[in-house]
């Protein structure tokens, strides 16, 4: 037995591959990296498979796909670590709609530049998220939201189209569909307040929705959450100017509030919002988000060093 396993997810991307199964085994094995292969078969399927191979004594798991597929790695050895199965470090090679995790942590989309960085084998230990409404939760290494965002990347989704096109389409979707700014209470780490919300991202990486820059100075180490939320009741009008300032990062604006904390709950009143974790829909009609750094942490293979 190989002491590495690749998880191939042949739906990633809505079916629309960047790289086939032939292309990533002939570049691993260019790479002089022995693995045995796994495929997915269904939504969900990664997190049972991850599971499965840390128990069976694999140390190095590589998942092939997008975020989602990451996201259910991540579920996967977090469930491992939980049942005393032990632990396997992660590695990722893009293949996927936004690949926004990879980008946060330096994990090129281009093929060979990510076997290059499995090859490299760079271990960072990183934190662990954990989102729900407080009936369950779900892990996330890269980022959740409460809100607009989260509806925009339930419309991209399920839309046709790929790529960053696809949150433009979630976007405009959810400009028609999905702009209200119900009273949210909002607990931190250093205290409450109520605000007409809009927007509630809780980053551990830097970047979602396939662009949008909502944590320019996240560390993905530093046990907590980097926060960016947006409404208090402004117009539209007023709030669709800052969709450049999201996506560059540029987040010095009175109408956009952040901060870090380690937790977070939002509750609202009346008809609930979408609620997201790296990009998948977690809820659709949710009165209460729980955001938390979780006390686990994994091994991944990436670019960016914490040093």
């Amino acid at each position: 037995m190989a002491q590495t396993i690749l998880i191939f997810n042949r739906f990633a991307h809505k079916g629309k591959l960047r790289h086939s199964l032939e292309e990533v085994q002939r570049c691993l094995q260019q790479a002089e990296i022995d693995t045995d292969t796994v495929f997915t078969k269904f939504p969900g399927h990664a997190i049972e498979l991850v599971e499965e191979k840390v128990q069976e004594g694999y140390k190095r798991i590589i998942v092939v796909g997008g975020d989602g597929t990451v996201n259910e790695a991540i579920n996967g050895l977090v469930k491992a670590q939980q049942k005393g199965f032990g632990s396997a470090c992660l590695g990722v090679i893009p293949n996927g709609r936004g690949n926004d995790f990879g980008f946060s942590v330096k994990i090129p989309s281009d093929l060979q530049s990510a076997v290059d960085v499995i090859k490299a084998d760079r271990r960072i230990k990183i934190d662990i998220g954990s989102a729900g409404d407080g009936t369950f939760e779900r892990f996330f290494c890269n980022g959740s939201g409460f809100g607009v965002d989260a509806a925009i990347n339930y419309h991209a989704a399920v839309s046709k189209l790929n790529g960053f096109p696809s949150y433009l389409w979630g976007l405009l979707k959810a400009i028609f569909l999905d702009i209200r700014q119900p009273m949210a209470k909002i607990t931190w780490d250093e205290g409450e307040f109520e605000m007409p919300t809009l927007l509630l991202a809780a980053m551990n990486g830097m970047r979602e929705g396939g662009g949008f820059k909502l944590a320019p100075n996240f560390r993905i180490d530093d046990g907590k959450l980097d926060v960016c939320i947006v409404g208090n009741n402004q117009p539209i009008s007023r709030l669709l100017p800052l969709i450049p300032r999201l996506i560059n990062g540029k987040l010095d604006h009175p109408q956009i509030i952040t901060f870090k904390t380690s937790q977070l709950q939002a509750t609202i009143e009346g008809k609930g919002l979408f609620g997201q974790v790296d990009g998948e829909t977690i809820f659709s009609s949710g009165t209460k988000f729980i955001v938390s750094v979780c006390p686990w942490k994994i091994d991944l293979i990436a670019g960016l060093s914490t040093n």
